[in-house]
């Protein structure tokens, strides 16, 4: 059946495999598709898929009205340290800033840690320049054209090209920043200015954003004109959008420059479709379980995504706006080993290439989805990805690794293959679960509030054990599990941020100032959404300060409207006052309250799309759903269990436990005594019986 037109597709690049949801703009109809992710040059697998998105569902490159991609290009080259080499710039005698950094330690109690020097740069990298600006943005230091004479010289003796240039008291006045970028700009050097990346205080977290910045721009943009000229030679010419870290979408141009907000740009997609997920369910709380191939990314999201102003990534600070996702290395290709009389799963991953055992790329190593397959999870009938799956290999390493661990001088109390394929599930399962309690129980939110959401390719077959260790009593796996992340990027919207430091006690603040300064940023936002193609009419804003109490160090976010006026003040404080009780469970309203950020928030809004509704059934299947019987491992036994085919289910239809629901993108499993409830918009909903 064609897709009528306009289409717009959702590309999600993962680890082990790339996830296409494909909408049909006119009627609402969804179709998901996915292809083996190639490490080497992900722009490939994605041409690739078009191809065959095209071809399997009908429709033309002309039809394509947008394409949102998600990726992790950038966060996979900084991790693995396949980052362009860069120089750093600061004022003179601030040469060790990154060097000393903070003075917590990452290991409080280890004796013998040792501070690694970090961002794979030596210090003959770093470089200072005579200037300074004072603490409230005056040049106490003229910056002189011998100084950038002297850097030009150190830079090009190096042989590096990019720079990351951060400056004290540059967000207060840029003056010098932007003089020393204009002249290097000029001679062929990419330059990342820390007033136009972090603009905030801190100099030791704004330096090492910039750093990171600068670090991982070259690489995004490097590959995101790599796929831009793919994509044409396919004569799709459509606008190309591209997932960021805060959960909207910036155009190529701009996140070229912005290489730090696609560090979760393959994550965010997952964080947007559990929210999206609330407006179809009519529901406030979801965990968002988005089990992949390579990795586990786990999010609480209530009424909306929860955006974090700074975070720890990777061991550095980082100051730009993120959502809150805890990921770890769990997932469908995670490799079960045993070691010194433990039995692990992950974090390491056979990925895409070799790929669990089963996919008969040459992999070797005992996967989860080797488990599954063997426990009778999954069938190797109903696995997308044009993979040749042999079950077969999955029992051979079992039975390898079975032997290995009897052989060992610290055996495992492992009866049978059953016992190891059930119990590499649990250990997953309870390192998942583990996840969950850090995004929840430990930010002071009871997890047995929330719904479970488990997509991802082994999120629906692994989320009612998970539920089960974590009290929740609600699972829903949605429309399109597989990748429901890729719905997410469909579904988002245009999005970017600006964050200034303006420091003031907030009872001496002046109005016309503050306000000038909201303009200046809101300006700014504008001429970006312009650039974009975004009409002024789609165009809205969102206000917010960030408060603290006078001497402290860390800051709450409060919304605002504007412009502010006397009469919201009191008002601010008081909210102020509340969110500090309900975080920190203590408030004083005898300390002053102080002013850290203004910050403005830019929504692009793009033509939203609804889902096309299931037409109604009985409670029961319909024949035509049921596949067969197959025979499936629940607590310890073999179980004769319903395969059902979701794409024939109704609305209405309950499917009793245990069974197994198949679909093109991923595998739902319903156990013994639960049910599962399809509603209108296609979400299954499973319960105790």
């Amino acid at each position: 059946m064609n897709l009528q037109p306009p289409i717009r597709i959702g590309i999600d690049t993962g680890g082990t495999f790339t996830d296409f949801i494909i909408v049909s703009g006119g009627t609402g109809e969804i179709r998901a598709w996915k292809i083996p992710t190639t490490p080497n040059d992900p722009s490939e697998c994605i041409i690739n898929g078009l191809r065959e998105a095209m071809n399997l569902f009908h429709f033309e490159p002309q039809d394509i009205e947008l394409l949102i991609h998600g990726t992790t290009i950038g966060t996979n080259a900084f991790l693995e340290d396949k980052c362009p080499n860069i120089a750093f710039v600061t004022t003179k005698g601030f040469h060790d800033i990154i060097e000393i950094g903070r003075q917590q330690r990452s290991e409080l109690y280890n004796l013998k840690f040792k501070q690694e020097y970090p961002l794979s740069f030596t210090k003959d990298a770093i470089f200072e320049v005579e200037e300074r600006m004072d603490e409230t943005g005056q040049i106490i230091k003229p910056l002189k054209e011998k100084s950038l004479e002297k850097l030009l010289n150190l830079l090009n003796s190096k042989k590096i090209k990019t720079v990351a240039l951060s400056l004290l008291f540059s967000f207060l006045n840029p003056t010098h920043e932007e003089k020393i970028s204009s002249y290097l700009t000029d001679r062929g050097f990419n330059v990342f200015p820390s007033h136009e990346i972090s603009p905030q205080i801190k100099e030791y977290e704004r330096s090492v954003t910039t750093i990171v910045n600068a670090k991982v721009s070259p690489i995004v943009n490097n590959y995101l004109q790599r796929l831009q000229s793919k994509l044409l030679r396919e004569e799709i010419n459509k606008p190309l959008l591209i997932m960021q870290s805060n959960t909207g979408m910036s155009d190529v141009s701009t996140i070229s420059r912005s290489g730090i907000q696609t560090l979760y740009s393959g994550l965010a997609g997952g964080v947007i479709a559990a929210a999206e997920s609330l407006k179809h369910l009519n529901r406030t709380h979801l965990i968002s379980l988005d089990i992949g191939g390579t990795s586990t990314d786990v999010s609480a999201v209530i009424d909306r995504p929860i955006i974090l102003r700074s975070r720890i990534f990777s061991g550095f600070p980082l100051v730009a706006n993120m959502a809150d996702i805890e990921t770890i290395g769990s997932g469908g290709g995670s490799i079960a080993t045993f070691r010194a009389g433990l039995l692990t799963v992950g974090p390491e991953s056979q990925g895409a290439n070799p790929g669990p055992a089963c996919y008969s790329l040459g992999g070797n190593e005992v996967t989860l989805t080797d488990a599954n397959m063997y426990l009778g999870y999954v069938h190797q009938d109903n696995f997308a990805g044009n993979l040749s799956i042999d079950a077969k290999k999955s029992l051979f390493y079992l039975k390898k690794l079975l032997k290995e661990i009897r052989l060992s001088p610290f055996p495992l109390e492992l009866e049978s293959v059953d016992h190891l394929a059930l119990s590499i599930r649990k250990i997953l399962n309870h390192n998942i679960a583990q996840a969950i309690r850090v995004v929840t129980i430990q930010k002071g939110l009871d997890v047995r509030d929330f719904g479970l959401l488990g997509f991802g390719g082994a999120g629906p077959m692994q989320a009612w054990d998970i539920a089960q260790e974590l009290e929740i009593e609600s699972v829903i796996i949605p429309p399109f599990p597989g990748a429901w992340s890729a719905y997410g990027l469909v579904a988002s919207k245009i999005k970017h941020e600006k964050t200034h430091s303006y420091l003031q006690e907030i009872n001496e603040i002046n109005l016309d100032k503050i306000n000038n300064k909201f303009e200046s940023i809101q300006e700014e936002l504008k001429e970006i959404l312009d650039k974009e193609g975004v009409e002024r009419k789609d165009q809205s804003f969102n206000y917010s300060l960030d408060l603290r109490y006078l001497g402290q160090a860390e800051f709450l976010t409060i919304s605002i409207s504007y412009p502010v006026i006397k009469s919201q003040l009191f008002p601010i404080v008081e909210d102020f006052h509340n969110l500090h009780q309900r975080n920190y469970a203590w408030k004083s309203d005898e300390l002053s309250v102080e002013i850290v950020n203004l910050s403005v928030e830019a929504i692009g809004d793009v033509p939203k799309i609804e889902i096309k509704k299931l037409t109604s059934g009985s409670t029961n299947p319909p024949e035509i759903a049921y596949k067969r019987n197959r025979k499936v491992m629940f607590d310890e036994n073999w179980l004769e269990t319903a395969v059902y085919a979701r794409i024939e289910l109704k609305a209405g239809n309950i499917l009793e436990g245990p069974c197994i629901i198949d679909q093109l993108d991923s595998t739902a499993v319903i156990p013994p005594n639960v049910y599962g409830e399809v509603n209108k918009m296609g979400y299954i909903f499973m319960k105790k019986r």
